[in-house]
């Protein structure tokens, strides 16, 4: 069997396992990935950071951003261009006025957002469909943060990548091809890897 094809399977079961999710357990869960968040060194240090406006099937980390942003922090948010297949940070200071239905009925960050430049990212919080113990992630299948992170990391500054997920989209290893940018940390509402980098 090919890496495309597990990631194909991959991929298909693990949507399979948060069409199961309750809204009660997304709630839970996001309020406890949230507390692990801000317990992190790196985000506490972190002046700029790029978040992402979750998905009904992801874990919602609106809270954090919300506190984030009313600590003095600066919120960043993908922004993408669906005909160039990139993307890029845009400024947001405030949930309800700076987010619009976008495509596939996504939130999106309105035109009149800011562009936050790459390099003063310091820390990236990364969902995914999935991800395992060593910083491996699987995304939907676009690169869209595969190309924006080793764009990012030319610039060489400093970047902590961050995946967060749930706990039942931990698995026990995901197949890498070259494109693919490991995280640093796992974040899951009851647990915390971090990669071994060698």
């Amino acid at each position: 069997m090919t890496d495309s094809l597990t990631k194909s399977g991959l991929r298909s079961s693990l949507k399979d396992s948060l069409a199961q999710l309750s809204d009660v357990h997304i709630q839970r869960a996001s309020d406890q990935v949230v507390d692990q968040i801000e317990s992190l060194t790196c985000y506490q240090d972190a002046t700029t950071i790029l978040a992402y406006a979750s998905m009904p099937s992801e874990l919602s980390i609106d809270a954090l951003i919300v506190r984030a942003i009313a600590a003095g922090k600066i919120v960043g948010i993908p922004l993408v261009d669906w005909d160039a297949k990139s993307m890029s940070a845009v400024e947001i200071e405030s949930l309800d006025n700076n987010l619009q239905t976008g495509r596939y009925g996504l939130r999106s960050p309105s035109a009149s957002c800011k562009p936050i430049p790459a390099h003063e990212i310091s820390l990236a919080l990364i969902p995914g469909l999935g991800f395992d113990p060593g910083g491996q992630r699987l995304g939907r299948g676009a690169g869209f943060y595969d190309r924006w992170i080793g764009d990012r990391l030319r610039s060489g500054t400093r970047l902590s990548l961050v995946g967060i997920c749930f706990d039942e989209q931990l698995v026990e290893r995901i197949p890498m091809e070259p494109h693919d940018q490991p995280m640093d940390r796992v974040v899951t509402p009851t647990a915390h890897y971090v990669r071994e980098h060698g």
